[in-house]
């Protein structure tokens, strides 16, 4: 099996991409703690946390779910308090079959994530679910429809601060690999999604692109890939 490493690229717009090194370094990983991780697997397709950083939002196949994999959340009081126990979203928003790589919107009113539920454009598609508050219950999701989805699997989404661009995995056609970086917009969050459009060979190799983050900014990516390590 191929070595995932995980590449830092930064994006200005209006300006040549190149591949950047990172100004920074990552501290020493710490495990989250029994009220997160289980014995089962947890975050395999992708985590999230809130832009308060109080809320972290994962997928588990621990028991107490309703499918293959289901979506939780745990929560804290303040940063410097240990992550609660974790809280199953409940059946409105986990189905049957297998949900994950959730992205929560910065204001907390939007949960995008991935599906294969009936219902599906292809054999896993983008969902979203949506609350008026963040007081109040997660709602039914909704399937993004056929202009984001494709026949193909869409997976691993992320949400930029602003609503207003959606990225994610996809193994459709048109991109350079088996699974590529796609991104769709729209002019307001009250408008529909637009045509995805691919993030090109900068981004995108022959090798697997998936899961990503994007800073609050909009100029630095995140993303794992399975490409040789220095190209």
């Amino acid at each position: 099996m191929k070595k995932t490493i995980l590449l830092v690229l930064v994006l200005v717009l209006g300006l040549t991409m190149d591949v950047a090194k990172a100004d920074f370094v990552f501290g020493e990983p710490a495990n989250l703690g029994p009220n997160v991780n289980t014995a089962s697997g947890e975050g395999g397709n992708g985590l999230s946390i809130s832009a308060d950083e109080l809320s972290i939002y994962f997928e588990s196949d621990q028991s107490g779910g309703y499918g293959n994999a289901d979506l939780w959340v745990a929560t804290r009081a303040t940063t410097d308090d240990e992550w609660g126990q974790s809280v199953n979203l409940g059946s409105v928003v986990n189905g049957s079959a297998q949900d994950n790589s959730p992205s929560i919107s910065a204001d907390g009113l939007s949960l995008y994530f991935s599906s294969n539920r009936s219902g599906t454009v292809g054999n896993m598609d983008l969902w979203v679910s949506t609350r008026e508050t963040t007081a109040d219950d997660w709602g039914t999701p909704s399937n993004l429809g056929s202009v984001v989805n494709s026949s193909s699997a869409d997976y691993m989404s992320h949400i930029s601060a602003d609503g207003l661009s959606l990225y994610f995995s996809s193994e459709r056609p048109g991109g350079l690999g088996l699974r590529d970086l796609w991104m769709t917009t729209r002019a307001t969050i009250n408008d529909e999604w637009g045509e995805p459009v691919n993030l090109g060979s900068t981004i995108n190799s022959s090798s697997n692109e998936r899961r990503m983050w994007i800073s609050s900014e909009g100029l630095m990516i995140l993303l794992q890939s399975d490409r040789p390590k220095g190209s």
